[in-house]
């Protein structure tokens, strides 16, 4: 039993850590309105990003990648 638990915290350990590592935060850059929808355009470490939301609200200053 004690193996057991043991080794699914381990497991756990190494996919906290797997996400930690692959996040990247980007810096907001500029918004473009179409149509119903906002793309929210980001810079991540020199490589761009963009998302899509409600015309409505305010995009995001940072997102993670």
């Amino acid at each position: 039993m004690k193996y057991v638990i043991a080794s699914s915290m381990l497991v756990a350990a190494f996919v906290a850590a797997d996400r930690a590592v692959a996040a990247i935060i980007c810096t907001y850059r500029g918004e473009q309105v179409s149509g119903m929808n906002k793309i929210c355009y980001y810079d991540c470490l020199g490589s761009p990003a963009a998302i899509a939301i409600p015309a409505l609200e305010l995009c995001p200053l940072s997102i993670r990648r």
